[in-house]
């Protein structure tokens, strides 16, 4: 079940993220450009979490993997 949620989730992610870039340049070629500023802006925010969760996720699980490694008996 939790899968399935976080497959959800990403997928719901990704669509807002596509509409969000979309929406972006469409105001700022119709002339809208604050609405496309803050448009972009939240682009821009929600890559940047994905990013450093992304990151985060990473250095944790090299972490465990290598604590792992190091204390077998």
């Amino acid at each position: 079940m939790k899968g399935k949620r976080k497959g959800k989730g990403q997928i719901i992610i990704i669509v807002m993220m596509i509409l969000l870039m979309v929406a972006s340049f469409v105001s700022m070629f119709q002339g809208y450009y604050v609405a496309a500023f803050v448009f972009f802006g939240i682009l821009l925010a929600i890559m940047s979490f994905i990013g450093n969760r992304a990151a985060t996720d990473n250095k944790v699980y090299l972490y465990t993997k290598n604590y792992k490694n190091n204390n077998r008996l």
